[in-house]
Parts: structure tokens; C-alpha cells; sequence
């Protein structure tokens, strides 16, 4: 902690002195705004990967897309309070999607664990 104290109060000094010695007052800006960026990045440092949470090696393109079909349909079902026989037969779309999603899902895990 006293390193980064010291280390603290030493960039303090360094700066004070640098801000005597510039007389161009917007170089000296550029000069301090990439000591508060270093500094930050130093401080915060944060793995940059790009990928939220971890990857799911057996997730597919077509899993994806049977998803988005399966919650559409299920929507589409749900939404749907004034027709009987139309919300019936929504709900038997949304309830076969439901299951081939599903089993495609068992599919692909059964399929990266033997490989």
C-alpha cells in the first residue's frame, strides 16, 4: 500500500513539476489526460475479451434461431385471449417447437460430450 502511495505522490510531484514547465497549456492537457487514462487503466485493470460470460461450446446458430421461433410462437400464443380455436391451435404450434428445441438441445450436448 505504501508503494502506491509514494508512487501516488511522486506522479503528484512529477505533474506539479511538468505543469511548471509547460507553457503551452494545451499540450500540457494532452500530456495530463494520458497520465489520468494510464493511470485508470492501471487501476481498474478489466479483462478486454469482447464475450460476456462463458462461451457454451455445444451452442449452435440453429439453436439460436429455434429459439427465437420458439419464443415468437410462444408470444404469438400467449397474446392471443379472444379466439379459442386460434389460441388452441397457436398453443399446439408453440408446444411442438417446444419440444424439438428441446430435444435439439439434448442433441447437440450428447453430441459435444461424445466428441
Amino acid at each position: 500500500m505504501e508503494d502506491k502511495e509514494r508512487s501516488a505522490s511522486e506522479i503528484d510531484e512529477e505533474l506539479s513539476s511538468q505543469a511548471k514547465e509547460y507553457t503551452d497549456i494545451g499540450h500540457f492537457t494532452i500530456k495530463l489526460e494520458e497520465v489520468i487514462q494510464t493511470t485508470c487503466s492501471e487501476i481498474c485493470k478489466t479483462p478486454n475479451t469482447g464475450v460476456k460470460g462463458k462461451t457454451i461450446p455445444w451452442w449452435k446458430e440453429s439453436l439460436k434461431v429455434m429459439r427465437k421461433r420458439t419464443n415468437a410462437l410462444r408470444r404469438r400464443y400467449q397474446r392471443t385471449t379472444n379466439n379459442e380455436e386460434l389460441r388452441e391451435n397457436r398453443k399446439n404450434q408453440y408446444t411442438k417447437a417446444k419440444k424439438e428445441y428441446q430435444t435439439a438441445i439434448k442433441r447437440e450436448k450428447i453430441r459435444s460430450w461424445k466428441q
